[in-house]
């Protein structure tokens, strides 16, 4: 072993993890859009969820991304844990490709690829064309990576160090998993695993028995990226990134077992070692996805009695709108009011779990209200982009109104999202600054809060009959809360001059008011929108 050696090396790993990061990246966004898109329609079976995480593994060539990715949509709850699991086995055969596509030996025309990449990014325009042209190039610098490593380890050829220690790793395959599994775990990638022990292959310095053992040990190593990831998530996420570890690991036992028999086959399926190696990751990743696809129910509950906890759920996406209802109209005017209601529902959740939050001084609540008002944001987007649509089909003045009510309706509902939102920043703020409000000022701040739920349970449980009766009764209530807004205002400025409280608590304590007071407003408007509807 010489320093020129060990550059090449260092130089070829290098251009490797750099060429899967760019294939990776220029992939992601075109095929995270896809992703996100069919997430809600498939994921509920387990064996369409396999063959997501499948495909999309193998678009971004990293199993750690679409782990990560689905880590994140659990901590968020736009996934369920229980369809995650196919997406986790399929992200296990995905990353597989890298190995069967490196098996092709393409490396002397890395430099071509990467220079046809090259020409497309550089002469496109438009986006996804430059994407390909991004991860051709990526590509490339993966070929040319593998031949800079492949070149490294031709000398180990003449070490009996070497020679010595491949043995070894061929006569105690425990010893060569958990070397990849360490390696794994500290590079966080068994692509660049398994491509290294592809370029001992090229060169004839590692047996199957070996590389095999070696694949195993990348597999579990892999699990330490989902693991970080869902550090300080909520339960659904450390569910997620446990399941990854238990599907590996148990995957890995189960192939020890019958390790030389099924190395002896895989021998069998091509004369050439590196196409061997590559088969022996792809077929060992898809008979555990397939062996555990089964039973997805019992590894769940195991992995619950593992995880305990309570697990969040928000529906990100819409429920009831569906642009094959646009050719029944009156079907998707219904749809849309649903929608709408939903919508109100999910912002008078997130009224509650403020209020459980000022409560019980609970800043942890605060994550919960984002998931929400990322979800309430989405339905807003998705209503407003259904209804100009429907709006274009024929239809009778009655729904024609009926839809202009729900656009305007939806806006005001997200409004008031945003500034329950704007609340639990407030409290978080008030918590984490250990910012006291006096005794008056809770129990004042207290029965303002009460005021505006009991005007907001009014709408929401009225939604479409408002009568004149309800309406008055709702416009009351929302000037109370203007005199009560500016009534606590100056009782909070007595208690100031008084010495009862701080400034420090006196801005948010106003912040605050003043934020309940506009919650009635949007209350008040929504009400008169369905007042005058009725007209």
């Amino acid at each position: 072993m010489n320093i020129q050696n060990i550059l090449l090396f260092i130089g070829g790993i290098t251009l490797f993890i750099y060429g899967i990061t760019l294939t990776s990246k220029s992939m992601e966004g075109f095929a995270f859009t896809g992703f996100k898109k069919m997430l809600d329609k498939i994921t509920a079976k387990p064996i369409y969820a396999l063959g997501l995480g499948t495909l999309f593994t193998s678009i971004v060539q990293s199993s750690s991304a679409t782990t990560v990715t689905v880590i994140s949509f659990a901590n968020s709850g736009i996934l369920r844990f229980e369809n995650t699991l196919g997406i986790i086995f399929g992200a296990n055969i995905g990353t597989t490709v890298t190995a069967q596509i490196i098996a092709f030996h393409l490396t002397k025309y890395g430099l071509l690829i990467f220079a046809i990449g090259f020409l497309i990014n550089f002469s496109f325009k438009k986006e996804h064309v430059k994407a390909i042209g991004t991860a051709m190039m990526g590509f490339g610098l993966i070929f040319v990576g593998m031949q800079f490593m492949e070149a490294s380890v031709a000398f180990m050829k003449e070490s009996p160090y070497f020679v010595n220690l491949f043995i070894r790793l061929s006569e105690k395959p425990i010893l060569g998993v958990l070397v990849a599994a360490g390696f794994t775990a500290i590079g966080q990638s068994s692509s660049v695993t398994i491509g290294i022990v592809q370029a001992l292959g090229a060169q004839k310095l590692i047996t199957l028995n070996a590389a095999f053992a070696l694949v195993i040990g990348a597999n579990i190593g892999t699990t330490i990226t989902a693991v970080i990831a869902s550090i300080g998530a909520n339960v659904q996420a450390r569910r997620v990134a446990a399941s990854h570890v238990v599907f590996n690991v148990v995957g890995a036992v189960i192939f020890l077992i019958i390790f030389r028999p099924y190395v002896n086959l895989v021998s069998r399926t091509s004369g050439d070692l590196m196409r061997q190696i590559a088969n022996a990751h792809t077929f060992f990743n898809i008979a555990c996805a397939l062996s555990f696809i089964p039973f997805v129910n019992q590894l769940s509950k195991l992995i619950k009695k593992l995880v305990p906890g309570e697990e969040l759920i928000i529906e990100g996406g819409v429920k009831y709108l569906d642009k094959r209802l646009l050719k029944m109209p009156s079907f998707a005017v219904d749809a849309l009011f649903n929608e709408t209601v939903r919508m109100t529902g999910i912002v008078k959740k997130n009224l509650e779990t403020f209020y459980l939050m000022v409560d019980r001084n609970k800043p942890k609540l605060n994550s919960e209200i984002k998931m929400r008002e990322h979800a309430i944001n989405n339905i807003n987007r998705e209503i407003q982009a259904f209804a100009p649509l429907l709006m274009q089909k024929t239809l009778s003045k009655e729904h024609s109104k009926k839809i202009n009510l729900m656009i305007n309706i939806a806006s005001q509902v997200e409004r008031i999202g945003d500034i329950v939102n704007g609340l639990s920043q407030l409290t978080v703020e008030k918590i984490n600054n250990n910012i006291l409000f006096s005794e008056k000022g809770k129990e004042d701040l207290h029965i303002m809060m009460d005021v505006v739920k009991n005007e907001y349970e009014l709408v929401e449980g009225n939604f479409g009959k408002m009568n004149e009766k309800l309406f008055k009764e709702i416009e009351d209530i929302e000037q109370s809360i203007d005199d009560m807004e500016v009534q606590l205002r100056d009782a909070h400025v007595g208690r100031l001059l008084q010495g009862v409280c701080f400034p420090d608590a006196g801005i948010i304590y106003v912040d605050m008011l003043s934020d309940l007071e506009r919650i009635s407003d949007h209350i008040y408007k929504i009400a008169r929108l369905l007042r005058e509807a009725t007209k």
